[in-house]
């Protein structure tokens, strides 16, 4: 039974990746993105997709930078036009997305999003599904993303991290937020019939306390230190 994934759906994810291209200075990499579809949009045409998007962007915010540009070649002079607008805003108002939140409310830290690049291009040291392409940002059907996931042909690993000097209660909150983004995972292989392995990593900077510890192995997750 195939996934009912939205447009809208769709148009969120590839808003996501194409935005935090921009931010990077990175053209888009249509192969990577396509990886952070739910597996029932393989067949999708990012470009259509993105067309869509960039149609409900432009009677809110005429003056967007057409991001359409970073699927198919933008110039540096959009680059740096894509780079300097306030996408979080946007984001926020015309696509409902939250903007990334720290525990103190702040955007994203660049510390955690440099970790969960790492593991995005490290799966071996996680013991990655071979043949599996590190990405981050994976959608879920449930809405959820991870900080990072390899999805192999028989088993898939799905991935959140913390930064040095994350709280008990928030590595507590990651356990059971990868336990959630699991069982998505297991109910939407069965929706074709499929009982893939799917296992959940925490990947940290600090050595937990035995609390966070006991809970993973009850819950299942592996905790990795960097």
């Amino acid at each position: 039974m195939p996934l009912d994934v939205s447009d809208i759906d769709l148009q969120r994810t590839l808003f996501r990746f194409l935005t935090k291209s921009a931010r990077k200075g990175e053209l888009a990499d249509r192969e990577a993105a396509t990886k952070r579809f739910p597996p029932e949009a393989d067949a999708i045409d990012l470009d259509e997709i993105a067309d869509g998007m960039q149609a409900r962007l432009s009677t809110p915010y005429p003056h967007a930078p057409d991001l359409r540009g970073l699927l198919r070649g933008a110039s540096e002079a959009e680059l740096v036009a894509m780079q300097s607008f306030d996408w979080v805003t946007v984001g926020i108002y015309a696509f409902g997305l939250p903007p990334t939140k720290t525990r103190s409310g702040t955007a994203e830290s660049s510390v955690h999003r440099a970790l969960k690049e790492w593991v995005a291009s490290n799966g071996d040291a996680l013991n990655a599904p071979p043949g599996s392409v590190g990405v981050t940002e994976r959608w879920f059907p449930s809405g959820d993303e991870s900080d990072a996931a390899f999805i192999g042909e028989t088993e898939s690993l799905i991935v959140e991290v913390r930064p040095a000097g994350a709280e008990a209660h928030e590595l507590q909150q990651a356990l059971f937020t990868l336990v959630k983004m699991r069982a998505v995972r297991q109910a939407e292989l069965s929706l074709d019939g499929r009982d893939d392995g799917v296992r959940a990593t925490l990947v940290l900077e600090d050595e937990p306390d035995s609390i966070v510890c006991e809970l993973a192995d009850d819950l299942g997750v592996a905790i990795f230190v960097r």
